[in-house]
């Protein structure tokens, strides 16, 4: 079974060594330091693909009632109950007319996980991002350009927050140490919720009415790159390390910032260079005002990335927040990590290639490591060949 570095072309595995091959032109390649080196990459000098081609660089649009009420609902009843989940939409699977429902939405959620999470991701990113056309900024020609859409939901309490970052393609940089951002990204909110006082079409949506609560927007900032080179990843390169409300504080007073206020199917799209974070959530009511719903009450944020096809094949199989991601990444620090001992422990007369010969113990962890690793591979492959099933 293909692993990450199989599924990646040669000049991006290769960014580090001399003889490397030609990125293609549409790719500008950089160096770049934003203050961390993930365990993965080998120690991997850091480099960033910025500038990739998009019909509408510096894209920022908000869109109200960007999905149904039933897509919403859906959404905010499987993210409480998993509170995260990540999936993957490849292009091929878009309708881009004449959209038709898709069957696995009329069973429970229980029996295929996995199909469900999958169809329900589709149908989101046919109505917000295709139907809606995101507030006319996703073009035809960037529908060519992208592979497919990485998918995922977040729910989160009181004291939940997403500190400032980049969105990237994680197992690309994990593997590779390059970033290599979205060309657009999006942002869905899908509780029956807002935290916007003077929004008068909050409070009844349609024929939703919403509760109130404080806290949890949305804070982007449009300088995109300039920006994140000057803040660094989760603000490291400041002199010292801000928490989200400091720079939630600050964003009110340094340009280049917009600030939206969570709303029930609002969505927010943004060009994919851009850095941005969500506010600590201050309070949230201790029922819905739909006091139909039985759920718990969180704060849900559906987050959507459009990757190229240069990377796509590799983020189909990883996707961020899915379980073959999280268990790729778990298994390969701990192998990381095993490493650094045995490379220790050999330099200081231990475990050595004669002592792992000799030593039937050791012998056998190193084969148990090695067959763990090829297990999770085979396993995550599984998975991601039958949810597309």
């Amino acid at each position: 079974m293909a692993g990450p570095q199989e599924l990646l072309p040669r000049w991006l595995m290769d960014h580090h060594v001399d003889e490397a091959p030609t990125s293609p032109e549409r790719i500008r390649l950089s160096g770049w330091d934003d203050g961390f080196t993930p365990s993965g990459c080998n120690g991997r000098p850091g480099k960033i693909v910025r500038d990739f081609p998009r019909d509408h660089p510096g894209a920022f649009a908000t869109v109200d009632g960007a999905v149904s009420e039933r897509t919403a609902d859906l959404l905010y009843a499987s993210a409480v109950k998993a509170t995260v989940w990540g999936v993957y939409v490849p292009v091929s699977e878009l309708q881009f007319e004449n959209a038709l429902e898709a069957s696995e939405l009329n069973q429970d959620e229980t029996e295929d996980p996995a199909a469900y999470r999958h169809a329900l991701a589709r149908r989101t990113v046919q109505e917000f991002l295709v139907q809606k056309d995101a507030g006319q900024c996703i073009t035809k020609s960037d529908w060519e350009r992208t592979h497919g859409v990485a998918v995922w939901v977040i729910a989160s309490d009181c004291d939940d927050e997403t500190e400032y970052h980049l969105d990237y393609a994680e197992q690309v940089r994990y593997e590779t140490n390059v970033i290599f951002p979205p060309i657009y990204g999006a942002t869905l909110h899908v509780s029956p919720l807002h935290n916007e006082v003077n929004d008068k079409g909050a409070a009844t949506n349609q024929v939703r009415e919403t509760s109130s609560f404080e806290g949890g927007g949305f804070h982007v900032n449009l300088t995109g790159l300039p920006h994140y080179d000057k803040y660094g990843y989760k603000t490291r390169k400041q002199s010292h390390r801000l928490t989200t409300d400091e720079l939630e504080t600050l964003s009110r007073s340094e340009p280049g910032w917009k600030h939206v206020a969570y709303k029930y199917r609002r969505g927010i799209l943004c060009d994919g260079e851009f850095p941005h974070f969500s506010g600590r959530v201050l309070s949230l009511p201790s029922s819905l005002a739909d006091t139909k719903s039985n759920l718990p009450v969180k704060r849900v944020v559906v987050g959507f990335n459009l990757f190229p096809s240069e990377i796509g094949a590799c983020v189909a199989k990883f996707p961020e927040h899915s379980g073959a991601f999280n268990r790729y990444v778990k298994l390969s620090q701990a192998a990381v990590k095993q490493t650094k001992l045995l490379s220790t422990t050999s330099n200081k007369g231990g475990w050595t290639l004669k002592s792992v010969r000799a030593n039937p113990k050791q012998a056998a962890f190193l084969l148990l490591l090695a067959r763990k690793v090829r297990e999770n591979q085979q396993k995550a492959a599984a998975e991601s060949s039958t949810s597309k099933a």
